[in-house]
């Protein structure tokens, strides 16, 4: 691995400059084969290049990496046919914002005939013999409560 802390860092960096370029040794000049010499971390470096290098070059020669004469109009029917199943499903999506607006306004027209109906339906009447049975829950002062008292009176004066 290349360190900072080296005194030699101007030939590290020369010599990884000369490595990216072309890996062959008789690319390198005399004074960066001798800097690979004394420098451990770009002998390993230069070794691991070297090698993948090798890998790829035997790689890229092989039969099986050479595409056959279909393979492009193959490659492209399969991307073609990817792309009209992406399209497909997103117009069935194209339709969700359509309806939502419609729905939207649908509710809104109800919420507005159905408070208008409200608003403007007649108020019924109790009957006058109803209204005396009928207590309210929120009436502060309900129809029974005069009889209470006089239920609480009486017992005080029972007792005096």
């Amino acid at each position: 691995m290349w360190s900072l802390l080296r005194e030699n860092r101007e030939d590290c960096r020369q010599f990884r400059e000369a490595l990216e370029g072309d890996a062959r040794a008789e690319v390198l000049g005399p004074t960066l084969r001798e800097h690979a010499a004394t420098c451990s971390d770009c002998a390993a470096m230069a070794e691991e290049v070297l090698a993948s290098r090798a890998l790829l070059r035997a790689l890229a020669g092989s039969p099986a990496a050479t595409p056959g004469p279909w393979f492009a109009p193959r490659v492209m029917a399969a991307i073609a046919g990817r792309e009209l199943q992406l399209r497909q499903s997103l117009d069935a999506w194209v339709a969700v914002p359509k309806l939502a607006a419609s729905l939207t306004w649908a509710c809104a027209l109800a919420l507005l005939l159905a408070s208008t109906w409200l608003y403007e339906r007649p108020r019924s009447t109790p009957k006058p013999g109803a209204a005396a049975s009928v207590e309210s829950l929120f009436d502060p002062t309900p129809a029974s409560s005069a009889a209470q008292d006089d239920i609480v009176i009486s017992q005080l004066e029972k007792a005096q």
